[in-house]
């Protein structure tokens, strides 16, 4: 079922938004891997009565009418908390819509649940949550990745067929890929960030999950608009176009892991080259590159975003809004409580990192040093997009972990995703495709900032041809 099937089914009376919507919900409160945060159950059949009405009196209906949408529990939507899994956020109520939701809303669509996520979007493995961590549906001993991690999940076991998460550093690409579905982190500007809790305001796009392209591409254009209260914003309307992608003649970039620079696992390293055979296989040109300055893309985004963390974070002390103690001597201790038992360990320590890197009594000479190699990564991607049609790799090193390691082993956290990282850093559009069933590889198809649909097109061929084999 897709949404095309699924709006086809509402149009011919097969089954109402009303029914549909209190089915989704039944799942959801049902949900055994810890993948939301909030409901209101209230809010979503009143809106699907109102759905069925205007189905009833012939109005006009969105491109996503009565489509169920989860979210990221740090896109505000008003009627539902927006706790960004944090104690210091744990009752808080918006007062408006991110624009992203409403233009959800304006198509139609349903918010149907928050879901649950790395607290405040730090964590790549959806075990540093507030609200207890998240099960993979592939295998519950697994993480699904992170941060984006009840959004994956959702979609992975088909309770809604598309979601909204943030994608900082590979917090949807990554989930994606542990999770077996499609993740797509456009090109930075594209998507709104008003309304969206900030992580690292440079790195930060909203992205989306879905289980087939065709879901990708509506869900896309429906949630893609300019807006005046984002500086970073897209000024025109992006339109995600339908059309064929011919891999035949094209020149394909993909990574030289020589003595497997990258650590790749095994099961990654052959599902990579099994997706390098099948574009060679649809006539692509294959051209392995040395990444010169991407492979310390790790550790400069650690630079970058813990920086920003830093400063995007000093916001929430507590005194204007969020948690704050029970007692304290003096305003000193205040501050200090309020942060200390409001943040988790993971973010206390990017929160620390950042303000180290920033420090002016060291002249922020690390954070300077990111930024100058942060460059040249930009610069050695345009080289590659100047001679080549797309970059293509391996959207992680490594398959789903166990349960609990992320969490005994703090740095690996920043060992799966260098080639996630090399996008956010360049503001270039990246999307997640499985290469097979189950649990397994996935291969990331990247490319130039605003070749969005280029990279979508070229996901739905590489689609096509592994759902014939």
């Amino acid at each position: 079922m897709d949404i095309k099937e699924t709006i086809n089914k509402f149009k011919n009376n097969e089954i109402s938004v009303y029914e549909n919507t209190k089915n989704i919900l039944e799942k959801i409160k049902n949900d055994k891997y810890n993948a939301y945060i909030s409901i209101n159950e209230e809010d979503s059949l009143e809106r699907a009565k109102y759905l069925d009405e205007k189905l009833k009196n012939k109005e006009e209906l969105g491109s996503l009418f009565g489509i169920a949408v989860s979210v990221k529990d740090n896109i505000s939507y008003k009627n539902m908390k927006m706790t960004c899994a944090s104690k210091m956020l744990e009752d808080f109520n918006p007062v408006f819509n991110a624009k992203v939701v409403e233009n959800l809303l304006n198509e139609d669509a349903i918010i149907i649940a928050k879901t649950n996520m790395d607290e405040f979007a730090m964590g790549g493995s959806g075990e540093t949550s507030y609200f207890g961590q998240i099960k993979n549906p592939l295998d519950e001993s697994l993480i699904p990745g992170g941060s984006s991690s009840g959004s994956a999940v959702s979609v992975a076991k088909e309770d809604v067929l598309v979601s909204l998460g943030t994608d900082t550093g590979g917090s949807v690409r990554q989930p994606a890929s542990y999770c077996n579905i499609i993740g797509y982190k456009p090109t930075y500007s594209l998507m709104s960030r008003s309304g969206v809790v900030s992580m690292a305001n440079s790195l930060d796009q909203v992205s989306l999950f879905a289980k087939n392209v065709k879901d990708l591409r509506i869900i896309s254009n429906a949630t893609q608009s300019p807006d005046k209260f984002d500086m970073t914003s897209c000024l025109e309307k992006y339109e995600y176009k339908e059309e064929n992608f011919d891999f035949s003649g094209k020149k394909i970039a993909v990574i030289k892991n020589e003595n497997n620079i990258y650590n790749l696992e095994k099961e990654v390293e052959d599902d990579y080259k099994k997706a390098i055979e099948i574009l060679k296989e649809m006539g692509a040109e294959i051209y392995p590159v040395d990444l010169k300055y991407a492979k310390y893309a790790n550790e400069v985004y650690n630079v970058v975003m813990s920086s920003e963390v830093s400063s995007n974070l000093s916001r929430f002390d507590g005194i204007r809004f969020g948690h704050q103690t029970d007692e304290y001597k003096n305003v000193e201790e205040l501050f200090i409580k309020n942060r200390s038992e409001g943040f988790g360990e993971n973010v206390q320590r990017r929160i620390a990192l950042g303000t180290m890197y920033l420090s002016s009594e060291d002249d922020q000479r690390i954070y300077k040093q990111g930024l100058k190699l942060r460059t040249l990564i930009v610069e050695e991607f345009k080289e590659i997009f100047k001679n080549y049609d797309l970059l293509i790799t391996p959207t992680t090193v490594d398959l789903p972990s166990k349960l609990g390691i992320y969490v005994d082993d703090p740095l690996k956290d920043f060992t799966s995703d260098i080639f996630n990282v090399c996008v956010n850093l360049t503001g270039s559009c990246g999307v997640s495709i499985p290469v097979r069933k189950g649990i397994s590889g996935s291969i990331q198809i990247i490319g130039d900032r605003f070749k969005d649909n280029d990279i979508i097109n070229a996901c739905e061929t590489f689609e096509r041809k592994i759902n014939e084999d």
